[in-house]
């Protein structure tokens, strides 16, 4: 950048606090217009709340400074600039109503808007989320479609110029105040002296004071998105010297942001924006405006795939593992509960079959002397037994002695109708009786021996409610165990999932975009696995093809420059001779 627009810049924001027209005492009137208050300023204009008795609207009034309108040049270009601007009709620019000169005081009068300016949104919040940053970044874009459409190019897109209405719906861009049409600039060989542009949003070819066309404002852009991501612009100094050779040889710093799924299609985005040649960025607003639709649009398809919760592959994945692991643990399952269950009907029967026998013992004698008060006696005690339900002695011709139940002596015993035989071992029959309140008992019927002589026979009762108890307690606990196992298996098996199939859409779209020509994709990941290895593959296939553009387009630059070498020394009206030697190196090129 040449000395003395390096100076204008100093001087520019050294001004900007110092000037007495911050301070000095408003207008009241400009022109038709009632100057009712000031509620802004910056380094070419002071602006201000008026009224238009005429149109009976409150409208902005933007001032040209003092020092500025007496420049003949500088305000004659404020106020062609000022025109086209006003030419501009878009939904996502501020429309004005006015331009013209009044007591010597140049000013522009533009729609009145409720809301703030971007810069004091990020002043406050630092950050934006990623979806209010796209939603800016696309309407402010549109913008500059239509205005670039029109042969207008902002080159001082920055958070001051964009205004961000009440509701934080929509988003207006304003201040063409430095604006020209892009036309008038290609024809121009004549150097300016004027601030064109803020230090830190200024593309390489304004600062090196190139000739400057609309992919100037796609750069700013790029420095905007960067700034409302991660809160600082991407080259800052105090100095603005190291500033400007950050920012014409300085490498781009990295973007972060938190959403897997689009964190390569943003940085990818921002890196082309802030590309050094213009050459390398986007060539039209269109196409930077179709690429934020894109994202946008796949951001909006992965939060609804995530409110679906999965993607096709997370599905296959999730069900096949939680599905052999419920297939599994229901087989463990049930062979667990049935070898428990067989364990403890052992022990049960066999309790039942020590208590039976004991029983047997005791009354054997009593049975042979037709005891009944002995016998009644003993069952009297065992009755104590919580265990026991009932128990009933009788004579080898089935008439009961005694029993636990009085009605049932000196009647002829039969077993109750709800018992089934489980199984028998030997002289010992074992049997299953369920009731009606759901109680569930095992009866045991043996011999009563007395001198290796049967003398008689024993029927004992007890519940079965300890064995089916800790039966039902162990199937309640493996049935917890395998829910925590299965939704822990799920949970870890969507995870898995999701983080693979996001891999695999990071190289698809990846893919996608250099084959439509985005040979600078880079895929970015700290990972240390497979997947790494398929991103720096991804990366290097990138890089190489990056190279192979970067060589052509310099061989075509080459090519173009000793085309007008050529064609510039023949001023004159060409011969023929002349016309056969420029297509000849034009064919050899």
């Amino acid at each position: 950048m040449k000395n003395d627009q390096l100076q204008a810049v100093r001087q520019a924001i050294q001004r900007e606090n110092s000037d007495p027209e911050i301070n000095a005492s408003q207008p009241r009137i400009l022109g038709r217009y009632r100057i009712l208050e000031k509620i802004g300023q910056g380094a070419t204009a002071l602006v201000y709340r008026a009224f238009d008795p005429q149109l009976d609207r409150f409208l902005a009034i933007k001032v040209l400074r003092d020092r500025l309108a007496k420049d003949d040049n500088y305000r004659e270009a404020f106020l062609h600039e000022a025109r086209l601007a006003a030419q501009l009709s878009h939904p996502n620019i501020v429309t004005i109503f006015d331009v013209g000169i009044t007591d010597g005081k140049s000013y522009i009068a533009m729609e009145l808007l409720e809301g703030a300016t971007l810069e004091s949104l990020l002043k406050a919040k630092s950050k934006l989320p990623i979806k209010t940053v796209l939603a800016i970044s696309s309407q402010l874009v549109s913008a500059l479609v239509y205005a670039h459409q029109q042969g207008v190019v902002h080159r001082d897109i920055k958070p001051g110029n964009i205004l961000i209405l009440k509701g934080k719906k929509t988003t207006k861009l304003t201040d063409f105040g430095i604006a020209q049409a892009s036309q008038n600039l290609a024809n121009s060989n004549q150097p300016t002296d004027k601030v064109l542009g803020t230090p830190e949003y200024m593309s390489p070819e304004q600062i090196l004071g190139k000739v400057v066309d609309a992919r100037s404002d796609l750069y700013s852009t790029g420095v905007l998105m960067y700034r409302m991501l991660m809160g600082l612009a991407p080259f800052l100094s105090d100095d603005l010297g190291k500033l400007f050779t950050q920012i014409i040889k300085g490498k781009q710093p990295e973007v972060l942001i938190d959403n897997e799924n689009i964190q390569d299609d943003i940085k990818d985005l921002i890196r082309k924006l802030l590309q050094k040649r213009p050459e390398k960025r986007f060539q039209k607003a269109e196409e930077l405006f179709l690429e934020l639709k894109r994202i946008i649009s796949k951001l909006a398809k992965n939060e609804k795939q995530k409110k679906s919760l999965f993607s096709s592959l997370t599905i296959r994945w999730t069900l096949s593992m939680a599905g052999t692991v419920f297939v599994s643990m229901c087989i463990g399952l049930v062979v667990v509960y049935w070898m428990q269950y067989k364990a403890l009907s052992g022990i049960t029967f066999d309790y039942g079959k020590a208590v039976g026998r004991m029983i047997a013992y005791q009354s054997s004698e009593a049975v042979v002397l037709n005891d009944s008060v002995g016998l009644d006696v003993l069952i009297e005690e065992n009755a104590k037994n919580e265990q026991l339900n009932s128990i009933v002695i009788r004579d080898l011709s089935e008439k009961v002695l005694a029993s636990s139940f009085n009605a049932q002596v000196d009647k002829i015993f039969s077993l109750p109708k709800e018992s089934h035989l489980l199984k028998k071992d030997n002289e010992v029959s074992i049997y299953k009786r369920k009731l009606t309140n759901e109680k569930i008992f095992f009866d045991i019927d043996m011999p009563i021996y007395f001198a290796e002589k049967k003398v008689g026979h024993l029927f004992v009762s007890f519940s079965a409610d300890s064995l089916y108890k800790a039966s039902n307690t162990t199937l309640i606990m493996m049935l917890l165990v395998m829910l925590v196992t299965l939704v822990t298996v799920t949970i870890a098996t969507i995870m898995l999932a999701k983080k693979t199939a996001n891999d695999y859409q990071r190289v698809t779209a990846g893919l996608i975009k250099m084959s439509v020509g985005r040979v600078g994709t880079k895929i970015l990941s700290k990972r240390n696995d497979e997947a790494s290895g398929l991103f720096s593959a991804f990366n290097q296939l990138s890089a190489y093809l990056e190279r192979v553009f970067d060589q052509s387009l310099d061989n075509d630059l080459k090519d173009d420059q000793k085309f007008e070498i050529i064609t510039g020394s023949h001023s004159q009206k060409l011969d023929q001779k002349d016309i056969d030697t420029i297509e000849l190196i034009v064919k050899e090129k």
